[in-house]
């Protein structure tokens, strides 16, 4: 099939495609922060239902609500998943414009929540409009689930999809992350490192002291980073009790998909502003830690006085937010049980651990119908074969959408962005024509999804098979 009509549409609504987006972007919808919340919900089912799918809205308690939409049809389903609230914005003098102003400069659009992921939901239903209006109705039914709590951990959308599986029934799932990397190739991941997110709270006098108590009082900001040096070493590597012997070792196949994969060290260094990487590692083996490495990282660290001025005081309570990324065979419940066990073991039975969250980790094949449909029409439309990343670095609720069914529905994910975009960090940014790019590869991968055949035609399971379990967990988020 020629798609000269369709690129053709899309660029004539080049403008009113862009202002969506920007219109999109200029509602705050931190769901940190809960406001606006509802009214960015109903502006992304009105957007729905201008271009013809059908929606329902699902409220699951207090939470914010879920996006229910279909339309299409043929023999095959797809789910395409998709979330409108954004990360906090942080500290708004890093900002060169408002987070929220959408402004465009240099063909760059700068908000928060543009690469992530307001940018690729807004793709998405573009390519639909642009898919009927030149071909007519979609060959392939495709669901789509759009949620508002994505930087809460997704808790509704556990429990949503625990009572409406039928609702994610599908043969692949469409995921919102990815970019293009510093050589301009685009990234395909085809799973997601599983997260356990976790508060680590040490306490002290009932309320902060004069600091002239220093010397008698004990100070619990000091006994939270003594905790806190035991879990890794000066290198970087974690050395709680007994983690690394639950980590699998990587398969034959995946180790050949990594050769195939060369990190821009030298680009990546310029982009971060960085000297080097961890434990001086390059080459293969930054490749490979990068993608199977497990990670604990300090995400926050509170205590004390830190605003402005000079205020000596002894804190009453510490508190460092930490997460972990986890691969093969890790999972949050172990990651919890093995540091409870190795704080206390030395002497840190007093820090409080508090669960905020957690996701488990996704790996599909690369042979699925979705993801050969998405590398090929990621191909033809950037003029080069994609990267493939068995498992994206980053983590995502995939295991409350493609975890549903037995075994776990494939996925392939890819989206707006590129190594500039900087995500969850300020003047997140998209480029334009990677924006107008990723409407023209959908559009390929909606009839690909309909016409390509997979290796099912062989083995009538592979579209469904899966080289991880997702297993069914629900987080309960407390931030």
């Amino acid at each position: 099939m020629s798609f000269i009509k369709f690129d053709r549409y899309v660029d004539r609504h080049a403008r009113s495609f862009t202002e969506r987006l920007q219109n999109l972007c200029r509602m705050p919808s931190v769901a940190a922060r809960g406001s606006g919340m509802r009214v960015i919900a109903e502006t992304v089912e009105q957007s729905m239902q201008r271009i013809g799918i059908g929606t329902r809205s699902f409220r699951v308690g207090s939470g914010y609500p879920i996006i229910y939409g279909e339309c299409g049809g043929g023999p095959k389903t797809f789910v395409v998943y998709g979330h409108y609230d954004v990360q906090p914005v942080g500290q708004l003098s890093d900002w060169s414009s408002g987070p929220f102003a959408a402004t465009i400069e240099d063909g760059k659009l700068y908000a928060r929540g543009a690469a992530n992921s307001k940018g690729d939901l807004v793709a998405r239903l573009a390519a639909v409009e642009a898919y009927q209006k030149t071909f007519g109705k979609l060959p392939v039914t495709l669901r789509f689930i759009i949620e508002g709590e994505d930087g809460l951990g997704s808790p509704s959308l556990y429990r949503f999809t625990a009572e409406n599986a039928e609702l994610l029934k599908a043969d692949g799932c469409l995921w919102d992350e990815g970019s293009s990397d510093t050589k301009e190739t685009p990234i395909i991941s085809l799973g997601f490192k599983g997260i356990t997110f976790l508060e680590l709270r040490a306490f002290g006098p009932r309320s902060d002291l004069h600091s002239k108590w220093g010397a008698i009082v004990p100070n619990p900001a000091w006994r939270l980073v003594q905790a806190l040096a035991t879990i890794t070493s000066p290198k970087g590597v974690i050395t709680i009790d007994g983690f690394s012997s639950h980590i699998a070792p990587i398969s034959d196949e995946d180790s050949e998909v990594l050769r195939a994969i060369e990190l821009d060290e030298a680009g990546l260094k310029r982009e971060f502003r960085i000297g080097g990487w961890v434990r001086a590692m390059k080459g293969p083996m930054l490749v490979k830690e990068h993608i199977f490495g497990p990670t604990c990282t300090i995400c926050g660290i509170h205590t004390g006085h830190t605003e402005a001025g000079a205020k000596t005081v002894l804190p009453s309570m510490a508190m460092a937010r930490l997460d972990f990324r986890l691969v093969p065979d890790l999972t949050a419940q172990i990651v919890v049980g093995l540091l409870r066990e190795h704080l206390d073991i030395r002497g840190f039975k007093d820090i409080e651990i508090i669960e905020l969250g957690s996701a488990p980790l996704a790996k599909s094949s690369a042979k699925s119908r979705v993801a050969r449909a998405v590398i090929e029409s990621t191909a033809e439309v950037y003029g080069k074969p994609p990267l493939i990343y068995p498992m994206d670095p980053s983590s995502g609720p995939v295991g409350a959408v493609c975890g549903v069914s037995e075994p776990p529905t494939p996925i392939a994910s890819f989206g707006t962005g590129y190594a500039g975009s900087n995500p969850h960090g300020p003047n997140e940014n998209i480029r334009v024509e990677d924006f107008l790019k990723s409407i023209k590869l959908i559009g390929r991968v909606i009839h690909k999804l309909a016409a390509s055949k997979s290796k099912a035609a062989i083995d009538p399971h592979e579209d469904s098979k899966s080289t991880a379990p997702l297993p069914k967990v629900k987080t309960e988020p407390r931030i």
